[in-house]
């Protein structure tokens, strides 16, 4: 019973994880404008 238990939660965790880390990949996508001030002459 405990086995299954802490299989299950392992499932849910690795579940969640994959979730978050796919959605912050699309995060490279955004890149905000480099202001004047720190921009090379």
């Amino acid at each position: 019973m405990k086995l299954k238990l802490l299989t299950a939660v392992s499932v849910i965790a690795m579940f969640f994880a994959t979730l978050v880390a796919s959605s912050a990949c699309f995060w490279w996508v955004y890149q905000p404008e480099e202001p004047q001030l720190l921009q090379d002459r």
